[in-house]
């Protein structure tokens, strides 16, 4: 275990023999301080804890001092994007999102098919950028079990299919959509509960991956780094900005990941887990049961269900009214209207479902449910021509869920969105 005495020991070092008070530190010295902290962070006592989580808030109201005094534009939109990734609030790594038909085109160019142009070129320049990104570790593109079920019975091709896939996503997943839609429903209804402000999802982005993804992630991006914002903010005593013309110390940040949170969620994704596997077990006794000719009164016994998990999580937190009575005034309110799963899919099949002359069936409905659990926590979008008209130009979801969508006919656009979002600097 580090102590706040050996922290001190190193600066000493650092300082050429002379400890140096704060206000006194060089730019130099401070930076391979940080450096020091950041990799032996989880070596610190309590104390010496405490002091580096000071340097960190010191380091990050720097970077927002920064942000503060930026005119609107790329750069400004870069360093909050990093700014929110150091705070642990978004991926470190950027989530790209391909919906089935950009999919189907992918697996049918690799496998050798005909595809009309520019669909082939597009498909392959798409597929060797992404698996490039996924590769270096710039980028995750998760696979969702709808898709894996559909390819592995797919027959001999649904498999070279999945092999296809599986390159791309790199053994990274998204939880099950009913997990995330779960853990939606349990941050709203804690939200509802304790009266908080409207539940800002993408902040935990961590419910929408599977834990191993997670750990994955941690490890892949365990730091961000500021190139040119202040090292520290200016204060008395304090270290300010370099002297004029000399260029600035970057800043490099440990992500922080709240250790009990990250406790928390697993703790909800276990009892969620055994909250699905009892209801598969009651639904197949109930079947026996009644046979065979009474198969139509599951439906109303798993919407019955529904009702277990958020009642425990009413419970759990203290909601008042108890019960059923309660949890009424939960779903009457605009936290469970807001939940994404509930909001992006109503809106989406509101969309689909206007009469509109020559409007082909765009999707499926596991497409539309996957897109709204998922659409808060990714990065980048990839949708046919018509579903990108739908999520993103009618119903504006890119802003909503701070990421960018794009339709499989905007190539030059997507290709770009993919080396600004990995190489942002």
């Amino acid at each position: 275990m580090i102590t706040k005495e050996h922290i001190r020991k190193h600066l000493h070092g650092l300082s050429s023999g002379s400890l140096a008070e704060q206000g006194q530190m060089s730019a130099d010295v401070w930076e391979q301080l940080q450096e020091y902290l950041t990799n032996h962070y989880e070596r610190l006592g309590k104390d010496a804890r405490a002091y580096a989580n000071d340097i960190f808030d010191q380091l990050e109201a720097g970077v927002e001092q920064r942000i503060d005094g930026l005119p609107e534009g790329r750069e400004k939109r870069v360093l909050r994007r990093k700014l929110s990734t150091a705070r642990g609030e978004r991926s470190p790594l950027p989530v790209l999102y391909l919906d089935t038909p950009v999919i189907e085109n992918i697996i049918r160019h690799a496998l050798g098919q005909r595809l009309p142009e520019p669909a082939t070129e597009n498909s392959k320049a798409l597929y060797e950028e992404t698996l490039s990104l996924v590769n270096n570790g710039e980028l995750i593109c998760p696979e969702n079990s709808f898709h894996r079920e559909v390819l592995q019975m797919g027959g001999t091709q649904g498999v070279h299919g999945l092999n296809i896939m599986k390159l791309l996503w790199d053994g990274l997943s998204f939880r099950h959509s009913q997990s995330i839609e779960d853990f939606q429903v349990f941050r709203a209804i804690r939200g509802f509960i304790q009266g908080n402000g409207p539940v800002k999802y993408r902040r935990f982005w961590r419910d929408a991956f599977e834990q191993e993804t997670v750990g994955t992630i941690m490890k892949k991006r365990p730091l961000v780094e500021f190139k040119h914002p202040l090292a520290i903010p200016e204060k008395p005593g304090g270290v300010g900005s370099e002297s004029e013309g000399a260029e600035p110390v970057s800043t490099k940040l440990r992500i922080r990941y709240d250790k009990s949170l990250l406790k928390n969620d697993h703790q909800l994704q276990q009892k969620t887990t055994r909250h699905l596997r009892d209801l598969v077990r009651l639904g197949l006794k109930y079947q026996n049961l009644m046979g065979e000719g009474q198969r139509r009164h599951l439906d109303g016994f798993w919407a019955g269900q529904k009702t277990d998990l958020p009642l425990a999580l009413w419970e759990h937190y203290g909601g008042a009214p108890e019960g059923l009575e309660g949890l009424i005034s939960f779903y009457e309110s605009d936290y469970f209207r807001n939940v994404p799963a509930i909001e992006m899919k109503r809106d989406i099949w509101n969309a689909l479902s206007e009469p509109t002359k020559g409007l082909e069936r765009l999707t499926g409905p596991a497409d539309v449910s996957i897109l709204s659990l998922v659409l808060s926590y990714t990065d980048i979008v990839i949708l046919s021509r018509k579903m990108t008209d739908v999520v993103r130009d009618r119903l504006g979801l890119h802003a909503k869920c701070d990421t960018q969508i794009y339709s499989t006919d905007e190539h030059d656009l997507i290709m770009a969105a993919l080396r600004d979002m990995t190489r942002p600097d």
